[in-house]
């Protein structure tokens, strides 16, 4: 599948008219607002993430490690209009025990935003903040690739809501030794039936796509291009009472599908069952998850779900049936107005290597837009 086709499969389907995942995001999402009162301002922001997150798994699929440090994102912006939001900025990611920086880069973001969308050029507003299931899209990558640049569309109304966005991850120049890398996908949401008393019915699209080639380069790589998608359906009750503020169930098909003229991962096409269910209670988030797959492998995806290893331990090591249960305590404390304290446990029982394994986290989330002065007519 040649790139335009890529970009097309992903903008054709902007006609079907902010997506939720199965899992709480909210206080570690990072949107870029725009507001009327902001026309003319200059602004400082700020964008601070520190993160815990460890991995006790011992299985052969994925390995366990622990990730420690925080990234810090301070930034100019300029509001030219009441609807357009540009900015620069520079993004640092520090890991504790290294005395460098794992990553220095530089951040720009044009927003147009209207009543109904926003349409983004530069970096986007990536990663947890598309919604996607986790089979899809690794929850980590809010920490390990927290940067997407390219073109992103997003689509609000009353009942509908889509985000669509192509990130282009690698350029490539004339002989250079590597592939050029494009990424991309859409999350689409369709609120179906809504009831007063608390009732809702979605309808949720997702899928990721990723294509690995290009003319220019020297690589003797072959063309690479894979699919992921999911579709199924969300059902929540909002509760009254104090305490018990809700009960949802959210399931989705999954399905897996390489498109490339010379197969190069452990399985060209493969399927899942993603199964959720959860109660909101004043303190915590408990959600019972239940995956079983078959040959399933997603380049994004995350690596628990996977039927091939991503591994270094064992390398080449496939698991084609995989069947985990998964217990999520989630909780998010609101310290100040821009910033929340995160609390995440998950312990995982496999079916098919029996042992106990988990992971939990720690994460700290603060942003802000700082008034500097207002240009003058």
């Amino acid at each position: 599948m040649p790139k335009y086709l890529l970009f097309s499969l992903i903008f054709s389907l902007l006609i079907i008219n902010k997506v939720q995942a199965q899992l709480d995001n909210t206080a570690l999402e990072y949107h870029l607002p725009i507001k009327s009162e902001y026309n003319q301002d200059f602004r400082f922001g700020l964008n601070a993430f520190g993160f815990t997150r460890n991995n006790e798994y011992f299985n052969d699929i994925a390995d366990g490690y622990t990730l420690f440090g925080y990234h810090f994102n301070p930034k100019l912006v300029y509001f030219p209009s009441d609807f357009v939001r540009l900015e620069a900025g520079v993004f640092l990611w520090q890991d504790f025990g290294n005395n460098r920086f794992t990553q220095i880069r530089p951040t720009f973001t044009l927003k147009v935003q209207k009543k109904n969308y926003a349409l983004l050029f530069g970096n986007l507003e990536g990663n947890l903040n598309h919604g996607y299931i986790e089979p899809l899209y690794d929850f980590e990558k809010v920490i390990n690739d927290n940067l997407e640049t390219g073109v992103q569309f997003l689509l609000t109304r009353e009942r509908t809501k889509l985000d669509a966005y192509i990130d282009w991850e690698r350029m490539i120049y004339p002989r250079d030794p590597f592939r050029e890398e494009i990424a991309g996908g859409l999350t689409f949401e369709h609120t179906a039936w809504q009831t007063e008393n608390g009732w809702r019915l979605g309808l949720p699209i997702q899928f990721t796509a990723q294509h690995k080639g290009g003319q220019i380069d020297s690589s003797d790589l072959p063309l690479l291009t894979v699919f992921n998608g999911a579709t199924g359906f969300n059902l929540e009750k909002k509760l009254p009472g104090r305490f018990w503020q809700g009960v949802y169930t959210k399931n989705y098909y999954v399905v897996n599908k390489e498109f490339s003229n010379v197969p190069q991962l452990a399985f060209e096409q493969g399927h899942g069952l993603y199964l959720n269910a959860g109660v909101k209670t004043k303190l915590a988030n408990v959600m019972l998850s239940y995956w079983q797959g078959k040959n399933y492998v997603a380049e994004k995806g995350g690596r628990l779900f996977q039927s091939a290893t991503t591994s270094f331990l064992h390398p080449g090591y496939q698991e084609p049936n995989r069947k985990l249960l998964i217990l999520r305590v989630m909780t998010d404390v609101k310290l100040l107005d821009n910033l929340f304290l995160t609390l995440r446990l998950e312990p995982i029982y496999d079916f098919q290597n029996p042992a106990f394994e988990f992971s939990n986290g720690f994460y700290l989330h603060y942003y802000t837009d700082l008034f500097v002065s207002k240009v003058k007519p």
